[in-house]
């Protein structure tokens, strides 16, 4: 059985503190697997796909996004490489996300220590407790998808 055309989208970001900035997006043809559908409130950085009623879709975490730490490579061959603390996260990461034909936008998003909702919660203010939106942008990939 042949699977519906995927719906996938590269993201290339840009950061430096908690400001991001979306510098591409590229249709791919690709499924995408491992995103959360039970949106557990894990501490960490996400990018979520959202729909026109901003209901969260999709949501993937980007673990070694914005870091405040960067690797460096020894001068002498043989050193080992170390890890070393920046005054301010910066750098770029890439992810491909999810993008059914109801998505319309996506957001960064940090979900801070402690954030986890009451058992049973379901409404969606509920399930953003301890959610900060650092940033959100609106999908480019076309209305047909093709």
């Amino acid at each position: 059985m042949t699977h519906p055309d995927p719906r996938a989208v590269r993201l290339i970001f840009e950061y430096e503190g908690d400001e991001v900035r979306l510098i591409a997006q590229q249709p791919v043809d690709v499924v995408v697997t491992g995103y959360d559908l039970n949106r557990e409130q894990i501490p960490g950085n996400y990018v979520e796909v959202r729909g026109g009623d901003d209901a969260t879709l999709s949501r993937l975490r980007v673990p070694t996004a914005m870091s405040a730490s960067a690797e460096v490579f020894p001068e002498e061959p043989g050193q080992p490489i170390v890890r070393t603390d920046l005054p301010q996260a910066r750098g770029a990461f890439t992810v491909v996300v999810p993008a059914p034909a109801e998505a319309d936008h996506v957001s960064v998003v940090r979900v801070a220590p402690g954030a986890a909702p009451a058992p049973g919660t379901s409404s969606l203010a509920a399930r953003r407790a301890g959610v900060v939106e650092l940033a959100s942008f609106p999908l480019e990939i076309g209305g047909d998808r093709s």
